[in-house]
């Protein structure tokens, strides 16, 4: 594991209130501004090079040959990079979270408002670092994370934390109540490889939101280095390309599940990859509890 001396102390638990909780709920995602320190993002941002420089086994490059800019991800940093672990358990990341989840009780697409009904623990699923350089033409195709994950439940979120300044036109964005549709769809990899994928072809495409821009709404916002997006893991989303003359950016992102979450390895699901290209084997059966030393337990209810 890299090391990265100096990270932040714990800070104390960030304050998010029911009215915030219960738009999220209704939106399936929302930003939170400032919740992490410059001293977060310096460090954070420092890792990323890094792993740009040398990438880890779970690596996807989705700009093909020939084609400008790079848009790079790489998963489960926080198992080669001090300054990711750290975050992990120091950061107010995992309670965000948590604080955003509601008990098994309340499924998402009731969503009744139940103050203090909230998940009693999140363990981490995995991080995840997104870069898009300056010139990037390559989308973020529309998808919901769910259905590329081998997981089922309702407490599941991710934490989408910008590293550099991120204006609306180049931010992610989400089909605002698209959580509720609780879609399941076809996968691909983002850099167009499909081969594993062929046994799901009873699940629909992924929905072309560009078609129905009539009909729905989307959620965007401009965000500065420290904010953070938060959103469900059934919300529909995708990004732009960045031009040439916009910012770079970095994305580090960390996916959090809580008590409702079950093992559900479908077809075609990531723990595919995380098995056979990092050797990375939670050892759950069908319709278990989350409990691996795989997605170690990061808050809990006090």
């Amino acid at each position: 594991m890299a090391s990265i001396r100096g990270a932040p102390s714990a800070p104390a638990a960030p304050r998010i209130s029911e009215e915030q909780v219960q738009q999220f709920e209704e939106d399936g995602a929302t930003v939170l501004r400032g919740f992490f320190s410059s001293e977060w993002i310096e460090q954070l941002r420092v890792a990323a090079e890094a792993n740009l420089k040398i990438p880890g086994p779970l690596c996807d490059e989705s700009v093909k040959p020939g084609e400008p800019g790079r848009f790079h991800d790489d998963q489960f940093l926080w198992m080669r990079y001090e300054v990711m672990k750290r975050l992990i358990f120091e950061s107010p990341a995992a309670e965000i979270a948590r604080r955003m989840s509601r008990s098994a009780s309340n499924p998402i697409p009731v969503l009744k408002s139940v103050a203090g009904s909230r998940a009693n623990q999140m363990r981490l699923l995995h991080d995840h670092l997104i870069v898009k350089e300056p010139g990037t033409q390559t989308t973020t195709p529309w998808h919901n994370d769910h259905s590329y994950w081998p997981l089922k439940g309702n407490q599941i979120i991710s934490v989408w934390l910008a590293l550099d300044y991120v204006p609306k036109s180049s931010c992610v964005q989400y089909v605002k109540g698209s959580h509720r549709w609780q879609l399941l769809h076809k996968l691909n990899t983002f850099s167009g490889e499909a081969e594993r994928y062929k046994a799901m072809a009873d699940l629909p495409p992924a929905p072309d939101i560009d078609s129905m821009s009539d009909r729905v709404e989307l959620l965007s916002w401009d965000l500065v280095p420290g904010d953070c997006l938060v959103h469900q893991s059934f919300s529909v989303h995708g990004a732009p390309g960045i031009s040439s003359s916009a910012n770079r950016r970095r994305a580090y992102v960390t996916r959090w599940v809580g008590d409702d979450v079950r093992w559900d390895p479908r077809p075609g699901t990531l723990d595919f990859s995380w098995r056979t290209k990092a050797n990375l084997d939670p050892k759950l059966s069908v319709g278990s509890p989350m409990d691996s030393d795989l997605f170690p337990v990061v808050a809990r209810r006090s």
